[in-house]
């Protein structure tokens, strides 16, 4: 049997939705309730302009410092899943037909 993979799971890249991915399978999603609390989640890439001027805060029970084992190794699987910033816009630009900035 084929199959059409337009259809299939889709893996997003985009950091904003890879986290909301994320949240969505912390919530109940299929109920009302839940998908409420999703319809009430905002979630952004980069720094619009309402919050650019707003001051940035770090939440230290969060940091990888804290949160993670130092005897434990770090799981490469997932740090080559992520993309950083510069990576992300890359791969914007390549997607608008935009000029496609020179990769160092």
């Amino acid at each position: 049997m084929n199959t059409n993979p337009s259809r299939g799971p889709y893996h997003f890249r985009a950091p904003s939705r890879i986290f909301w991915r994320t949240v969505r399978g912390m919530l109940p999603h299929k109920t009302k309730r839940g998908q409420a609390a999703l319809e009430r989640l905002k979630v952004l890439d980069g720094i619009p302009p309402p919050y650019d001027k707003k001051k940035r805060m770090v939440v230290p029970a969060a940091l990888k410092v804290v949160r993670l084992k130092p005897t434990r190794k770090v799981s490469s699987r997932l740090q080559n899943k992520l993309v950083g910033p510069q990576d992300w816009q890359m791969m914007v630009y390549s997607h608008d037909g935009l000029r496609m900035p020179q990769c160092r």
